[in-house]
This record gives C-alpha cells, structure tokens and sequence, in this order.
C-alpha cells in the first residue's frame, strides 16, 4: 500500500531554496511514512493570481493528498470560498493548520488566517490562552498548543565553539517598534526598549543588538536570518524579550534558535511553560527587565567553564527535542500512521491545550 500523501502548502516565498519543514519531511518520507507534495502559493504570484491559482490546482489535483498541511496562510490572499471550493475538489482531505506567530491586539486576524480556521480539522498555535480564544471565533476545532522550533535551515552539525574569542559579551537580537507609535501598541515593546538600553549601560560590558529600529552603541542593523547561529556564537551570551508574554506558550523561534547556538541565554519567562529546561541547561526566564540585566551581570561574574557547559547542554536539549520533525509527529500523530514524539517535553506540550480552554479571567 502507497503511503499517505501530504500536501504541504508553505508561506516561503523561496522554496528552491529554503523550504520549510523540508528536513523533516525528506526524514518522514525516507521511513515510507508518507509522500511529501510542496506547494508554495506565494512563489506562483509572481506570474498574477490568476495563472497562481490555476497551478495551485493543478498541483493539488495530482497530487490527491489524504492530508493538506498549511502553514501559516496569512500572506496570502485566501478568501472562504476559495478555500471551499479548493478542498472541495481535492475530495475533502484532513486538514491540519499551523499559525507560527502570534494575533491580536494591534494584528488582527487576517481573512486567509480567518478562512483556513473555517476549515481546519485541527488548528495548531504557538500560543493558546487569549489567541485560542481569539481563534475561536473563525473555528469550532479547540485549538491544540504546538511549540516553536528551530528551523530547519539553521540546523548545523558544527560543534558548539568555545566562547574565548567571543567579540561581544551580550548580544541581542529583535528590532525596536518605535515607528508610528508601536512601541505603546506591540505587548512587550517598551519592555524590550529598557532592557537594551540597561544593557548598553553596564560597566565593561560589550554589548550588541541586531534589529531595525535601534540607533546608537552596539546598533548593527538587520541580521540575515540564516546568519543567526553564528552571530550567536561570536557572544558570550545571549538575551531577547519577546512581545505577547501573556499568551500561554507564546516564545519565537528566537528562543530555541538561541539555545541551539549553545550559548547562555536571558529571556522573557513565557506563561505556562514549565516544560521548558533552565540554568542547567544555559536558559535564564526572568519576569522583568530589571531582572534580567540583574542575571545578566551575574553570568558575566561566573566561571566560563560552566557557563559553557551549560550552554553546550542545551544545545543538546534543543537538538533533541524542539525540532521540526518532532513538531510534525506531534500533529500528524492523530491523523497517520507515524511515531510519537518524545515524551520530554512533547507529553507537557500536549498538555497545554487545556490552556486553550481556559476562561477568561474576569
């Protein structure tokens, strides 16, 4: 009997070159557990929407999946009835939809996100809680909790330096909302904003932060995102603060990404994430910014040695936990015949989606 075929509608607008999920696909495909069709709709805009949908169903039609994977539609210009009318002639397939970022507030739901949620058979958020609840509006599926990982196109098999020709001794990555006033609207914003400039003003400390948006000493400018891991890597440590702190769940990829780098890290404590590892593994959460430069000045006091060790220890967590491949046996797991992922930490995450049911505290 002829595999399951998946039929993987990604959001990048490159897939001849960065496909997402592609490595753990190719893993799952190479083990005769499924076939993997990629179809990416923004690629094929670039010929006009027309000639877009015409490939689009003509790739879907040959394909005949038993799954469509969908991930994160956002920036493309669904509307319900083409969603319909699409599964309609595919003959019905599951559908299982994946949203990697966070809504609400100053994002709303866009109307892709809106008609793909009409249709999922399982929605899947890196945030539950309010964005479940928020979800729920544009579905009747509960919405399951799904971690960030790290991608697939930063994956690297070089061994974790050693820190003592680190150029920085901090470094931050995320840019800086100020423009059009968003530095009151993004959740988060101001708090990211204090926490560089704290950093920029202890004693003998070289400190750095990627992003647009910031101005002044240590500003570098936009990072290339595959040149993350060795930007990382030429610090001693790392620090971020992510937006939407009270989702239940909610972290970017930054986080994993940081930690796969193997460097110490110093972030922004997400809610509900007790499945996540700690100092023994080089991850500092802390409530605020204050606390965090606090930790920070604290890991520059310690013992390298440990610190590098602890960093190189969640490398290895990360490495074999929060991968795509992972992320994908965990939500096809319902629908075809694949493995589990492992139980630390994929059972805790599992379990996070009774915080997509939760009421609304009054």
């Amino acid at each position: 009997m002829a595999p399951p075929t998946v039929l993987h509608l990604t959001n990048d607008t490159r897939p001849d070159v960065h496909l997402s999920f592609c490595e753990a696909f190719r893993a799952l495909a190479a083990d005769g557990l499924l076939t993997h069709v990629p179809l990416a709709p923004l690629a094929l805009l670039n010929a006009g929407r027309e000639e877009a949908d015409a490939e689009m169903l003509r790739i879907a039609e040959e394909a005949r999946p038993d799954l469509l994977f969908v991930q994160s539609p956002s920036r493309f210009p669904w509307t319900g009835e083409e969603v319909a009318a699409l599964l309609r002639r595919l003959g019905s397939p599951t559908v299982v939809l994946w949203e990697g970022d966070a809504w609400g507030g100053h994002k709303p739901v866009t109307r892709s996100l809106a008609a793909w949620l009409g249709h999922a058979d399982a929605v899947f958020s890196v945030a539950v809680g309010a964005q479940a609840r928020l979800f729920g509006r544009y579905t009747r599926r509960p919405v399951r909790y799904i971690a960030q990982t790290v991608p697939g196109r930063l994956w690297t098999d070089d061994p974790v330096p050693g820190p003592e020709h680190a150029e920085d001794d901090v470094l931050h990555i995320g840019g800086r909302y100020l423009r059009l006033g968003l530095l009151e609207r993004v959740d988060g914003a101001r708090q990211r904003d204090r926490l560089v400039r704290s950093l920029r003003r202890l004693p003998g400390c070289r400190f750095a932060t990627y992003g647009s948006g910031w101005r002044g000493p240590g500003a570098l400018g936009p990072l290339r995102f595959d040149d993350q891991i060795r930007a990382l890597r030429g610090a001693r440590m790392s620090v971020g603060w992510d937006h939407y702190r009270g989702y239940a769940g909610f972290f970017s990829n930054r986080l994993p990404i940081s930690m796969f780098a193997g460097r110490p890290h110093v972030a922004a404590r997400p809610a509900e994430t007790s499945w996540l590892p700690g100092p023994e593994c080089g991850l500092h959460l802390v409530g605020t910014p204050a606390q965090a430069v606090a930790r920070v000045t604290e890991l520059l006091r310690a013992d390298p040695a440990e610190l590098h060790t602890a960093g190189v220890a969640g490398h290895d967590w990360v490495r074999s936990r929060l991968t795509n491949l992972n992320a994908l046996l965990h939500m096809f797991s319902s629908y075809l015949d694949v493995p589990a992922p492992p139980a630390d930490p994929w059972q805790a995450i599992a379990a996070m989606d009774t915080a997509a049911r939760a009421p609304q505290p009054a």
